[in-house]
């Protein structure tokens, strides 16, 4: 029995995140309020009432003169003389012009207090019910101690609000990540995994849907593995079971070649020879392949592997009594399966002649092009139906009527197109005037040799 994973909502966890950003943000608070209670009762601070306080000690029992307060009195004042002069004041600019206002329009205000000495001179007193520091210079040369408290409280709930946001960004994000991580694995086709347990019953959810597709994958692909593996081991057993008939036929050719035969016959039993060398080592390139085995790179001269290649097709166009114009236009050497791939250049050519009635041409170039060369195979068959342009190098694929499929494997094309594709080339198809054109580019290094 599958062991059950506890889940939570996506809601849950954002409710939860809500609730732990508001505690954090309290207890900000709460740190707040105790740091200014603590600075007011260690006397750096001064509580919001003392300026109005300050006042009325200077106001009690109506005082006759103005008595000039000390460095300690904490509300803005001006002393105007009789004719509205100004006598005395703490304050300067714009301050100064306020309290000059006041004097001027005998307006009334809350935190302004208005009064009159015997000597006609008036003063006028403005204060603010706010925390200030009870220290002259820091009043000075910073904000009032309320206002910077204020400031401080806010960048402290700006930066609860940060990190709680932060931390529910890594949490979503690692459980998201979960979702790349298997993506990536089911697009590599490693399938052999267990999908992880994210915690979040919505992303659960999802991954137990990919767990689905997973399993289905994997039941899929393990079945086309079995199959695959099934028909390289029936081609193993084909390619073994060919090597007899074909040793039977090598040593059948080399008796008759001991023999004394005539000029035409000689040359008829020496292309058997050759075409059973060339399909010896077709079945035991089958052999390596079904074994796991693969041809190593080797540094060939290019013009001569072209003309091997000719060697190889020429009889069979003579056979077909098609005439194979060849040109080798190849310079230099490169790196290459010669072997596989002089099979797949005579599969393509071979294709041609087949294709091109007798009496008929197939042209076959090898050239240089910037940066590598091609083969280009040129036929005058009926060239490729619209579907073969699009489908002719897929595995089995015999579908072109037009192109005589009938008694065709729908192999040739394929394995063209995959030696092309190992050696970082590529097999194009089109059709032209005369027939059909197949051309392999190889961008592969050139070496002088």
């Amino acid at each position: 029995m599958a062991k059950r994973h506890r889940s939570v909502s996506l809601s849950f966890v954002l409710l939860r995140f809500a609730i732990v950003m508001l505690g954090c943000m309290l207890l900000c608070c709460l740190a707040w309020y105790v740091v200014m209670v603590r600075f007011q009762t260690t006397g750096i601070t001064y509580q919001g009432a003392v300026s109005n306080q300050q006042v009325e000690q200077m106001l009690a029992g109506e005082p006759k003169t103005f008595v000039s307060p000390g460095d300690d009195f904490l509300a803005e004042y001006a002393l105007f003389g009789r004719n509205g002069e100004v006598l005395e004041s703490n304050v300067e600019g714009k301050k100064l012009e306020v309290l000059t206002g006041f004097l001027q329009e005998d307006a009334y205000s809350i935190d302004v207090s208005r009064y009159t000495y015997t000597d006609g001179s008036t003063v006028i007193f403005r204060w603010h019910y706010r925390a200030e520091f009870v220290n002259p210079v820091l009043r000075g040369i910073l904000p009032p101690a309320e206002y910077l408290g204020l400031a401080t409280l806010g960048v402290a709930l700006v930066l609860c609000l940060l990190f709680n946001t932060l931390w529910l960004r890594r949490r979503l994000a690692a459980k998201l990540k979960l979702f790349s991580e298997v993506s990536e694995k089911v697009g590599a086709q490693e399938l052999d995994f267990a999908i992880p347990h994210a915690g979040i019953r919505e992303y659960d959810q999802t991954l137990g849907a990919m767990e689905h597709m997973r399993e289905a994958l994997y039941s899929s692909l393990s079945s086309q593995w079995a199959a695959q593996q099934e028909r390289e081991a029936e081609i193993a057993a084909l390619a073994h079971d060919l090597k007899t008939p074909l040793t039977l036929v090598g040593g059948n050719a080399e008796l008759l070649l001991d023999e004394e035969l005539p000029e035409s016959s000689r040359k008829m039993v020496e292309t058997i020879a050759a075409s059973n060398d060339r399909a010896k080592q077709y079945v035991a390139s089958l052999l390596e392949t079904s074994a796991g085995a693969d041809e190593a790179f080797e540094h060939t001269s290019l013009p001569a592997m072209f003309d091997e290649l000719c060697q190889s097709t020429m009889a069979i166009a003579e056979a077909k009594r098609v005439c194979l114009q060849t040109q080798n236009g190849l310079e230099s050497a490169a790196s290459i399966q010669k072997d596989h791939l002089l099979r797949a250049l005579g599969n393509v050519v071979q294709n041609a002649i087949e294709h091109t009635p007798a009496g008929g041409n197939v042209y076959l170039e090898g050239s240089m092009v910037d940066g590598g060369w091609q083969v280009t195979v040129c036929d005058e068959g009926p060239g490729f139906s619209k579907a073969a342009l699009h489908h002719a190098t897929e595995r089995l694929w015999r579908g072109d009527a037009a192109r005589g499929a009938d008694g065709h494997s729908g192999l040739g094309l394929w394995f063209a197109a995959q030696v092309a594709k190992t050696h970082a080339g590529q097999l194009e198809l089109r059709n032209c005037a005369s027939g059909g054109v197949v051309t392999i580019k190889f961008p592969g290094t050139i070496r002088n040799t």
